[in-house]
């Protein structure tokens, strides 16, 4: 049976590609707040590792920004984008797509020979599999990394705030497309169920396009921080939001700044 990263990031990425195209919009402030940070550690320059890059919008504002980036994802569609936008935003010189498995992120980059300055791991990209492969890919990320790296682990969910602000239905509309999502979290083992159903705007009506079933863990923010410690990663800093660098709390998303160790 097939994982549903399959039908969602590659046999609809169609549909997903809208959704991440929403986020674009508020990238560059994302950015501009990790080269701030970047900046007090002395990186004013390097090697960046975007890890889960989708379509790649971290991965070339920071080429903008220019820095030297690998992104990777499981999803040749998304990358092909990624690819095209690149050469529209004139990054294509700085940025390179792999397709792979970031739980195999050594084979994956294995060609590269410069080790990575940063890695970022943005919107929530974890949770998807094993808690050991997510251990596992942290811990590659490290021992490609610099002993002088920062990890960005950026605008992602975490329990505290779920079992506070949790909501079983939300609605959302990508042009001339709208997405209805359905959740159901279980606080005991921190596992959120949801269904993702799209539907396409026929005048005023709504026909319905595809339905998705995902299902993924939602880390404590101790549970990443003892995460990270094991893989090679000592957390330093904790935002709520990279764009203007306010402190975390319960009711905000989670931003670690971790140094490699």
């Amino acid at each position: 049976m097939k994982h549903w990263t399959e039908k969602l990031f590659i046999e609809r990425s169609d549909l997903f590609l809208k959704v991440m195209n929403e986020r674009w919009e508020r990238t560059e402030d994302l950015v501009n707040g990790m080269v701030k940070i970047l900046n007090t550690y002395g990186i004013a320059s390097g090697n960046v590792l975007d890890l889960c890059c989708g379509n790649g919008r971290v991965s070339i504002y920071m080429a903008k920004k220019g820095f030297r980036v690998v992104g990777v994802d499981m999803s040749e569609p998304f990358l092909a984008d990624a690819n095209k936008k690149a050469r529209e935003h004139r990054v294509a010189d700085r940025v390179t797509f792999l397709e792979g498995d970031v739980r195999k992120l050594k084979e994956v980059v294995g060609k590269i020979a410069e080790p990575f300055d940063m890695v970022v791991s943005v919107w929530t990209s974890i949770g998807f599999f094993s808690q050991q492969d997510d251990l596992r890919t942290f811990k590659q990320a490290r021992e490609l990394s610099r002993d002088s790296a920062i990890l960005f682990l950026a605008d992602t969910m975490h329990s505290e705030y779920l079992s506070l602000k949790f909501t079983p239905t939300s609605y959302a509309d990508f042009g001339d497309v709208v997405l209805l999502e359905n959740r159901s979290y279980d606080v005991t083992t921190s596992q959120v169920s949801t269904t993702w159903s799209f539907y396409k705007k026929l005048g005023e009506n709504l026909m319905f396009v595809d339905k998705i079933d995902l299902k993924h863990h939602i880390y404590s923010i101790s549970e990443l921080s003892s995460l990270l410690r094991k893989s090679g990663w000592e957390p330093v800093n904790f935002y709520g939001n990279l764009s203007t660098l306010q402190p975390m709390n319960s009711l905000t998303r989670m931003d670690i700044v971790a140094k490699a160790c």
